[in-house]
């Protein structure tokens, strides 16, 4: 029925027929009486006001009062007010148009109500915290149409305090804020004309501001005589906010001095006040704005380093250099926007420089197109490693056994086992190689002729190539290196053919091997604590603290020692098998030896990946490691090396 029958406007009808808000509630019963017996074929709901308008009418006024919509006067007297709000926010929103076309016309003041007007049909606000929230409710094509309504769902009549007690300007919700701020800027340009204001304050500012005249002189002429430009540059940001900050305040300083007003002199600084408010607004969301666009350009620089691939969960958690996270400088909104332009943005029929591949658990991972071929080879090179000596270890044990696996003799098998290996250990390669922008990216390197010598080629005829030459494994070879570790008489004929009689199973089971992790760890001790449950407790609260570490730094489907073994490929080039091992165990000794001293003056709690990162940065600068030129690689091995000392301490 509410929606059938709009009393509200009904009221407003009944109020504009009259020409005043205020209207009797007997003349408006009469009135929706004889309304309803018109229009009782069209609305049927109106057949509640034929016999006793007055009870069914009230049902609907107060519903309209709590709503602030109109005020019921007299309520208990035969004078029985309606006063309408909407008629007097028609009123004085047409009064803003007059405004705007004259700017002479005063501001409406709260004093220019009726006196039978109740002053509780204006919603008193302060002016700054009324107009900033009206700028933020407008939509962003709204914000450069001054014509546009403000967002309020009832009609509401506004007073905005100003501050030194400045008369209350009544302000209707359905006028735009920027029909306000135009208003305001059009008083000040009025008085700006005229030639003695004009040259006393444009030398103000001359004087204040040296060696900036011809800048001072552009601001003046495009405030006076191009006031759509002025406007464009205030939303637009730049020098003009310094300059109208000390425009205001000159002027503010100059007409806050005079003792009796004058109607124009009040006007004039009402208009001051309200422009500071508008001039803050912007100003601040331009300062908002570069700080956006200078943590978006941290985040593309982050995007760009190791390991190159990341998930929407370690974007979000991101920070810049003095270690604030960059969400929060940009909101959840800016981050998707971003990511959303960066991966479809299509340029000469390239592929977007930023990319996105899918894990076969379902989760999404991003990847700059530049380090796409490169993370491969990388991977590959790691992986290799990996899956040749579990390869190695595992046929070792089935030779010994006198056993074997199709994977040793047929090649289609060896194949699909290395794709096995490399879904279950290097899910992240396995995951590009699989992508659907591989191919493409291989080709446009090829075109743009960026490939050099030592490049991995992934590709034959249109076709992924196979896995074995991808990840340079050989099926010989592994069969010869498990064959290898066999004890001698297993060469023997006679003898290695009673042993396979009496040794080889007769059903073969499946077995899972398993891979020794190297034990590194550091003694979390402490002199001050007895042996005891306390100093297990503290052991217990470490390793905790290191592998929620762990977690973070270490990528989703890899492992520690994966990448650690990846970062001492980047740190650690040198050829020579003995000197490399060398190397190495000196920088995890030196590590060892500092964590010892360090880790009893640490506490668990703080055990944090921060102070991780902090205890690194000391290290690598210490003169032992001065001769290490690759000092990233170096310092995010040096974190993951503490974190596996603590964890198996």
């Amino acid at each position: 029925m509410a929606n059938k029958v709009n009393m509200l406007t009904l009221l407003k009808l009944f109020a504009q027929r009259q020409n005043h808000a205020l209207i009797s509630f007997a003349e408006f019963c009469a009135y929706i009486q004889y309304y309803a017996q018109k229009h009782l074929h069209e609305v049927p709901e109106l057949v509640i006001f034929l016999k006793n308008p007055e009870t069914s009418l009230q049902k609907y006024l107060s519903k309209l009062e709590t709503e602030r919509s109109i005020i019921i006067v007299n309520a208990d007297t035969p004078k029985k007010g309606i006063i309408v709000i909407s008629f007097y926010v028609e009123k004085y929103a047409n009064r803003y148009r007059e405004i705007l076309n004259n700017p002479a016309i005063p501001y409406p003041l709260i004093t220019d109500l009726p006196s039978q007007t109740p002053l509780e049909i204006i919603d008193r606000q302060q002016a700054s915290g009324l107009l900033t929230r009206l700028f933020d409710e407008m939509q962003p094509e709204e914000k450069r149409e001054s014509g546009s309504k403000n967002v309020s769902a009832v009609p509401k009549l506004y007073g905005l305090i100003l501050p030194r007690d400045m008369p209350i300007i009544i302000f209707p919700s359905e006028t735009s804020v920027n029909i306000l701020f135009d208003i305001a800027m059009a008083k000040i340009r009025q008085m700006l004309r005229k030639e003695e204001y004009h040259d006393y304050f444009l030398k103000k500012l001359r004087v204040t501001n040296p060696g900036k005249d011809i800048s001072i002189k552009s601001f003046f002429t495009q405030f006076i005589q191009r006031p759509m430009e002025a406007m464009e540059s205030i939303r637009n940001s730049g020098e003009v906010f310094y300059f109208w900050g000390q425009l205001c305040f000159f002027i503010r300083q100059d007409y806050e001095k005079v003792k009796d007003y004058t109607q124009e002199d009040i006007a004039l600084l009402q208009s001051i006040y309200l422009t500071e408010i508008a001039i803050n607004y912007y100003k601040n969301k331009s300062q908002q704005a570069q700080q956006k666009d200078a943590a978006l350009r941290v985040l593309e620089q982050l995007l760009d380093k190791p390991p190159f691939y990341f998930n929407k969960e370690t974007i979000q958690n991101f920070s810049d250099s003095k270690g604030r996270r960059l969400l929060g400088q940009y909101t959840e909104k800016d981050l998707n926007e971003f990511l959303h332009a960066k991966t479809t943005a299509f340029s000469d029929n390239n592929l977007p420089e930023l990319l996105t591949f899918k894990l076969h658990t379902g989760e999404y991972y991003y990847i700059t197109k530049s380090k796409v071929i490169p993370l491969i080879i990388r991977l590959c090179s790691d992986a290799r490693e990996t899956i040749k000596n579990n390869l190695t270890k595992e046929w070792f044990t089935l030779y010994k056994h006198f056993d074997s696996v199709p994977a040793m003799t047929d090649k289609k098998a060896f194949e699909r086992r290395l794709e096995q290996e490399l879904l279950s250990r290097a899910p992240i390669l396995y995951a590009l190689l699989h992508s659907n922008f591989l191919s493409l990216i291989y080709y446009e390197t090829l075109i743009s002729k960026e490939t050099t010598k030592n490049a991995l080629n992934l590709f034959a005829d249109g076709k992924l190539l196979p896995y074995s030459e991808l990840l340079m494994l050989s099926r010989s070879e592994i069969i010869t290196d498990a064959k290898i570790l066999l004890p001698w008489w297993y060469t023997l004929p006679p003898i290695s053919w009673i042993a396979a009689f009496i040794l080889r199973p007769r059903k073969r089971k499946k077995k899972k091997t398993d891979i020794p992790v190297e034990t590194a760890h550091v003694e979390l001790q402490d002199d001050s604590l007895p042996e005891s449950a306390t100093r297990s407790a503290r052991k217990k609260e470490f390793r905790t603290a290191a592998e929620q570490a762990e977690k973070v730094l270490v990528p989703p489907g890899s492992s520690l020692d994966r990448e650690m073994t990846s970062y001492i490929n980047q740190w650690n080039p040198l050829l020579d098998k003995e000197l490399r091992a060398n190397l190495t165990e000196d920088v995890n000794s030196l590590i060892r030896d500092y964590m010892r001293r360090t880790i009893r003056t640490l506490k668990a709690s703080n055990f944090t990946v921060d102070r991780i990162q902090n205890l690194a940065e000391i290290l690598i600068k210490t003169s032992s490691l001065q001769k290490i030129k690759n000092k990233e690689p170096l310092q995010i091995y040096v974190v993951l090396y503490i974190i596996r000392l603590v964890k198996n301490g």
